[in-house]
């Protein structure tokens, strides 16, 4: 069987739930951090027009980098557990121990889920890249600062991946101490 169709099997049969409205929450803060970030940044801009008495501005609008990966940590994280294990006994077990004696692959099984994860952990990531682009077009029109929230989406990238990594790591390890 290929991994394509474990994957399959895997998205079908994931019942994950709280990942779903962790996500919707928190896109939807998001959008309104964006917004607020972005009007408050607008009328800055107006005030500074006014004062100065010229036709350019700073634009004042940043994506709050912390909230981000909190958000992401904690909702990534209950589709990791959802992904990566059960509850046994009162105790979090690793889900891969469960196929050890079933005739299947579990290299393919494993990475099945992690594809799973990493899709999680992308739309997250292009969900609230998306809201910031969206309601800085939106809001700030031509004066948006594209190319600074383009940055710090790029340092936010690169720590989702860190994260993800590690997240990945720490599920492997455990199931290899397991088996």
């Amino acid at each position: 069987m290929k991994t394509f169709n474990y994957y399959r099997y895997e998205k079908k049969h994931l019942k994950c739930t709280t990942y779903y409205v962790l996500l919707a929450i928190s896109l939807f803060f998001f959008f309104l951090e964006a917004a607020v970030n972005a009007s408050a940044a607008t009328r800055a801009s107006d005030a500074l027009r006014t004062a100065l008495g010229s036709e350019n501005a700073a634009e004042e609008f940043a994506l709050n980098i912390f909230r981000f990966e909190l958000f992401f940590m904690i909702t990534i994280s209950t589709l990791n557990s959802a992904l990566f294990y059960i509850r046994e006994q009162g105790q979090a077990v690793p889900v891969i121990s469960k196929y050890l004696f079933a005739p299947v692959d579990i290299k393919k099984i494993y990475r099945a889920k992690a594809l799973l994860l990493l899709r999680g952990a992308s739309i997250f990531f292009i969900g609230g890249l998306i809201i910031y682009f969206s309601a800085a077009g939106i809001i700030l029109g031509a004066a948006a600062p594209l190319l600074q929230l383009l940055q710090q989406f790029g340092y936010a990238l690169i720590f989702c991946i860190a994260a993800v990594i590690v997240l990945l790591l720490t599920d492997w390890q455990r199931s290899r101490h397991t088996v």
